[in-house]
């Protein structure tokens, strides 16, 4: 290092082509560990997908120093050293966010994301932050010395011979990008930013997603044209004639309606023990009094819990990037709450946080929630889960009760919080789970337990105050605990060789569904996400419901679930939209894409039907 320095000094002529050819492979090396250290690449390391994005990530990075070449002249070192630190600031940002979200940071996202948002999750994704992640500050030492060495002593370049070197390092760059563009299969860019990064880069991921912004910007006024119409058509009209039979239907009709919406409760700790006990023993037994849907999965994207309860009570995908909570919060909607409200029913939104977070207080009055029940109106008396800041469950539930007129047919909306990642708060709650002391998985399956707890706090209070037979009960899980930074954890617990189509089938959260006097339990295995949640309340309380894109549950012969990022989980086959890979689903072999692309093509085009609805705002048009 010594002898580079002294040669820098006396040569800044050498000394410049070294800072430039350092910046350019330290940049590198840092998209490659973002790849990797997510897992949005994986081994083989010498793979044709690795291989191809990383000469794509080389090629953009030859573009980038072709800009700075151009635009700057005698401050090229510094300009140079500044884009170091903000490419790294950026990568940093992508790989946390990403541990988190699983999904890479758009404009969208950042538009969600307000303060009040990175104040309540900074903690949860801070604490993914690894100590490898040195490597994104570990050339900064050589690049400031080369700063303080060089800034001084470069020279300034005529304008003709500046230009030269930049359309150099631009056609390199693009010669060499659209060579590797060539050989990507790009039609399913469109459902999955992880697919873009994994093929072609993080970078280009940006660019990708940053030019779809843009267009659907410039696109949200436009009519809807006579393809969109047509096939949003077909849609629904093929989704109410996949309705068949009338299993339990009107059974709740004139009834309560009580949903309970369970932050990150996944269905691996349902039913399962740990050193001889139960982890959810209250849930286990509710089971034994409802409808338990084994087979459901989350479909929630960058808007997390506010995802879960639109899915939930709109039966309308989340949009792909950011939170349609925030982005599209003004937009008309058909939903239970409005359907409900028809009805004759109060309906009531109850969750113990701060009424502006994830836009709620907005969001609610377009999807048809005449009662917001925020933390201002609660008492704070008992502090459990996320960072200890927050109200417990059990004192949510218990102060919750007397909010409700319980007079006549209402429907209310929980929303449960101290289950939240990192569950960092429940490593010293008292619940054995052995080995698992103080890791991730631990903290979480101990969370769980508090969290069941409270569940059957809850249930016992419904029975004491008649309405749990006066009332259909739903409970279930709103998106995924254990993030994919954490995997390896999970999958030894499970006793689970680590592959993607095992990962895919994991993402289960549970549904339980209890109806009016119910007396006999029942296993249901469908296949579904929470998109089927709406449709099948909606049969079982006899209201109609013609916009719902999810499926009756209890009247259904198809079983999919569609992942907001394009993943596809069949009773046949697990699509990884990302890979572009089909698996047998109950062996794991590996299938012939070409087999079922058609079929793929189909699910897929659900996604797209409801971001058409969603971007143009179509209902309101409609209405």
């Amino acid at each position: 290092m010594v002898k580079v320095i002294r040669g820098i000094k006396n040569n800044p002529h050498y000394g410049e082509a070294f800072y430039w050819t350092f910046f350019i492979f330290a940049i590198l090396i840092k998209c490659i560990y973002f790849q990797f250290t997510t897992h949005i690449n994986s081994e083989p390391y010498f793979s044709f997908t690795n291989l191809m994005m990383t000469i794509s990530t080389f090629a953009i990075i030859l573009m980038i120093c072709a800009l700075i070449a151009l635009v700057f002249n005698k401050k090229r070192i510094k300009a140079l050293f500044i884009a170091n630190v903000l490419l790294t600031i950026l990568l940093i940002a992508d790989t946390n966010f990403f541990r988190y979200y699983y999904d890479v940071i758009t404009i969208p996202v950042f538009n969600s994301l307000d303060s009040r948002i990175m104040n309540s999750v900074n903690q949860s994704i801070s604490s993914l932050i690894n100590v490898k992640d040195i490597i994104f500050i570990i050339d900064f030492p050589v690049m400031l010395a080369g700063l303080i060495i060089l800034d001084k002593r470069v020279e300034k370049i005529q304008f003709y011979k500046r230009t030269v070197r930049s359309l150099v390092l631009l056609i390199v760059g693009v010669l060499t990008f659209f060579t590797v563009y060539g050989k990507v299969e790009i039609t399913a860019f469109a459902y999955s930013n992880n697919y873009s990064a994994q093929n072609l880069g993080v970078f280009y991921s940006h660019f990708h997603s940053t030019k779809l912004f843009i267009r659907e910007k410039l696109s949200e006024d436009d009519d809807i044209t006579d393809e969109e119409k047509g096939m949003i058509e077909d849609t629904f009209e093929r989704k109410n004639k996949e309705r068949i039979g009338g299993n339990y239907s009107g059974i709740a009709e004139g009834k309560n309606l009580i949903i309970v919406q369970m932050e990150a409760m996944q269905s691996f700790v349902i039913g399962r023990t740990i050193n001889g006990k139960e982890i959810t023993p209250n849930l286990n037994k509710f089971i034994n009094e409802s409808l338990y849907f084994d087979n459901i999965y989350y479909q929630t994207a960058g808007g997390n819990t506010s995802d879960a309860e639109f899915l939930c009570n709109t039966s309308m995908y989340p949009v792909a990037e950011g939170a349609i909570y925030y982005r599209f919060f003004e937009n008309t909607y058909n939903s239970m709450p409005l359907a409900l409200k028809e009805k004759g029913y109060d309906t009531y939104s109850l969750h113990a946080y701060e009424e502006v977070f994830w836009n709620r207080n907005e969001m609610y009055k377009s999807i048809g929630f005449d009662n917001f029940i925020s933390v201002k109106d609660y008492q704070m008396d008992d502090l459990a889960g996320w960072h200890g800041e927050a109200l417990s469950d059990m004192s949510f539930f218990r102060q919750s009760f007397d909010k409700i007129d319980t007079s006549k047919p209402f429907y209310s909306f929980f929303v449960t919080l101290s289950c939240h990642h990192p569950f960092d708060y429940f490593e010293d709650y008292d619940f054995n789970v052995g080995e698992l002391q103080g890791t991730y998985l631990g903290n979480y399956i101990k969370a769980a337990h508090y969290a069941d707890e409270c569940i059957g706090y809850f249930i016992d209070e419904l029975k004491k105050r008649d309405l749990f037979d006066d009332s259909l009960l739903v409970l279930y899980g709103d998106h995924k605990a254990i993030p994919i930074v954490n995997a390896e954890e999970l999958y030894e617990f499970l006793e689970l060789e680590e592959r993607e189509d095992t990962w895919a089938k994991l993402q289960k959260v549970p549904l339980m569904i209890k109806y009016p006097n119910q007396k006999t339990p029942e296993v249901i295995s469908n296949i579904g996400g929470q998109i089927d949640i709406l449709p099948t309340i909606s049969n079982m309380m006899g209201f109609d419901f013609p916009y719902a894109l999810g499926k009756d549950l209890l009247n259904t012969d198809k079983q999919y679930a569609i992942f907001r990022n394009g993943t596809i989980v069949t009773n046949d086959y697990v699509y990884i939209n990302c890979s572009r890979n089909v698996y047998d689903y109950k062996n794991g072999t590996m299938l012939d894409l070409e087999l079922f692309e058609e079929e793929i093509s189909s699910y897929l085009n659900e996604l797209q039907v409801s971001d058409i609805i969603i971007t143009k705002d179509l209902f309101k048009k409609l209405n």
